[in-house]
């Protein structure tokens, strides 16, 4: 079983997108979603190199909050990317 996680798309090349999860930025597969997206929507996540979703900006920040509070070390690399 895996975990979706939430990313936000920074770009979109064709059917690739450079996404940010936790300050680290890596490009991901389009070819599985059912609906376009655009710089600024959120994505749900797979084997980090699948989009499987859009998901709403609330949503998104809801799971990584979520996921910071299970795993601590997400919740501190974020901040690191924040004051960098």
């Amino acid at each position: 079983m895996c975990i979706a996680v939430p990313a936000e798309v920074v770009s979109i090349d064709g059917p690739t997108a450079l996404v940010e999860v936790y300050g680290e930025r890596f490009a991901v597969s389009l070819m599985t979603m059912s609906e376009a997206v655009q710089p600024g929507d959120f994505v749900a996540l797979q084997a980090r190199r699948y989009a499987v979703a859009k998901v709403t900006r609330e949503d998104a920040l809801a799971a990584k909050q979520f996921f910071e509070e299970v795993f601590p070390e997400l919740a501190a690399r974020a901040q690191t990317a924040r004051v960098a």
